[in-house]
Formats: C-alpha cells, sequence, structure tokens
C-alpha cells in the first residue's frame, strides 16, 4: 500500500450554505451529524458533528419523530434546544469532532441537528440524524455465516473480513463495491461504501487495536484509515482510523483501506 500523503487528523470544512443573517453578504457553513445513530444505549447520548471553520456556536435540537411533521422544526416541540459555544463543544480548534452530552433524557424515537453560527450569522441547519433509544434485548452482532455480519444496533450489514477489497483510491473503492468479490457476497448486490456515521457507529472508543466492540466477530481489521462517503472538501473525503476510533480526511488520490456496508432491510 502506498503511504498515504497529507493526512491530519481533522479540519473538517462544511460546505458553504445560505446566511441566516440581516446584511446577508456572510455565508457559514453546514455541520454535519456523525452520532448519536442508529439504536442508543442511554438516554442521555452524547451528539456529535463535525466542526465549521470560524464558527463561534453551535445549536443543537432534538425532536420526537412521532410529531407531526408540521411543528419538527418549531423550539416549542424541541426535546432539547440549546446552544453551544465552540469551546464548550470541544471544537474551538476544528481538530476534531465537536461533541456536547445534555443532561436532558430522550425516549424512542428521535432525530437531531445542528446549525452552525459565527456571531450573529447563522448557516444553514444540517440534515437530520435519527437514533432511538431503546433497550437491546439481543446480542448485537449476528455473524450470518456466508461473510457477512448484521449489527442488531443500526440494522446495517457488514462484510465479515474488514479487508475484503485490500486498499484503493477513493474512486476505486466505489467501484469495487459494485464489483467482485463484493457484489453477490451473501447473495445481496447493494454494498457500498459506509457513510460518516455508519462507520462511526462501529466504533467503541474504550477500545483500541481496533477501535471496535468487545466480542465483535470481524476480522483482518485494519489499523488504518478506512474510507466514508462524507466529502470534507473538493477533492477530499473523511475517514476513520480503526486504531483509536479518530476520524481524519484525506486526498482521494491515496489508497486507504474499504469496508463493504449494505442496509439490512
Amino acid at each position: 500500500m502506498k503511504k498515504i500523503v497529507a493526512i491530519v487528523l481533522i479540519s473538517f470544512v462544511g460546505f458553504l450554505g445560505c446566511s441566516d443573517g440581516n446584511d446577508g453578504t456572510t455565508t457559514v457553513g453546514k455541520a454535519n451529524p456523525v452520532a448519536p445513530f442508529g439504536i442508543i444505549e442511554t438516554p442521555t447520548p452524547a451528539y456529535e458533528w463535525t466542526p465549521v471553520s470560524g464558527v463561534t456556536k453551535y445549536r443543537l435540537m432534538v425532536h420526537d419523530t412521532n410529531q407531526a411533521s408540521t411543528t419538527q422544526d418549531t423550539s416549542e416541540t424541541a426535546v432539547i434546544d440549546e446552544w453551544y459555544t465552540a469551546e464548550e463543544s470541544g471544537c474551538a480548534t476544528e481538530e476534531g469532532l465537536c461533541m456536547v452530552t445534555p443532561t436532558a433524557e430522550v425516549i424512542g424515537k428521535n432525530e437531531f441537528k445542528v446549525q452552525a453560527c459565527a456571531n450573529t450569522n447563522c448557516g444553514q441547519w444540517s440534515e437530520s440524524l435519527d437514533f432511538d433509544f431503546t433497550a437491546m434485548n439481543v446480542p448485537r452482532f449476528t455473524d450470518n455465516d456466508d461473510g457477512t455480519v448484521t449489527d442488531s444496533k443500526t440494522n446495517l450489514m457488514w462484510s465479515k473480513d474488514a479487508n475484503l477489497l485490500g486498499g484503493s483510491m477513493y474512486m476505486d473503492a466505489v467501484q469495487k463495491c459494485d464489483e467482485y468479490p463484493v457484489y453477490g457476497l451473501g447473495g445481496y448486490h447493494d454494498w457500498r461504501l459506509p457513510s460518516m456515521p455508519e462507520l462511526k457507529s462501529l466504533i467503541d472508543t474504550s477500545q483500541s487495536d481496533p477501535a471496535l466492540p468487545p466480542g465483535n466477530p470481524f476480522i483482518n481489521v485494519q489499523l488504518y484509515y478506512y474510507w466514508t462517503t462524507m466529502v470534507s472538501e473538493p477533492g477530499y473525503h473523511n475517514v476513520v482510523y480503526m486504531d483509536n476510533g479518530g476520524v481524519g480526511f484525506a486526498y482521494d488520490w491515496d489508497e486507504l483501506y474499504v469496508w463493504p456496508v449494505r442496509s439490512g432491510n
């Protein structure tokens, strides 16, 4: 594998969104939610998102997804509607994910989103990320004995072999997920690269070498960076380091590892 060029633990750059400021001249980047995702084990989870350059504060909003869609975006119906400075979010240096852990509890199915602001100018709301506080009554991982593993926490299916496709540049990695030997793995033909929240959902930061939950059935996990589909900036994609669960970004022509996933429905 070629030595990776110019990859650092992250200085995320969000996509530019329209400003909500009165003068209409300033644009503020849009954050990307990363966690929680899927089923969570605590009613007071940590919320993580990518930092945005030059931002001074973030607004976190959580809604119960059972509410009527016409009321989803109002603060009056929010389970959580809180402001955090970049310092309070732990991402003032933009060298890691923003993370906060509100004390307010969430029950059942919920979604959260984030808005980034530079003083009084605010960017667009992020996309929403769904999660569900439901007691886990079954083992998290199921080895399907066909080269695939199902994660009951997210209902995602992964290749059991985390080095099935070796190392590739980004576009080659995308293509490999549509071709042999992944194509038809387990009898399915819809394998793809994971999103950042999907790959991050496997991470257990209390573990290392690799940073995966104890007792997981995966094999050949490489202690290096794996591609995700999340764009950092043109020509770069976000990646996850399996050694310690850290996140970063890499040039699309770097050769990183590929871990195929598919929706488990």
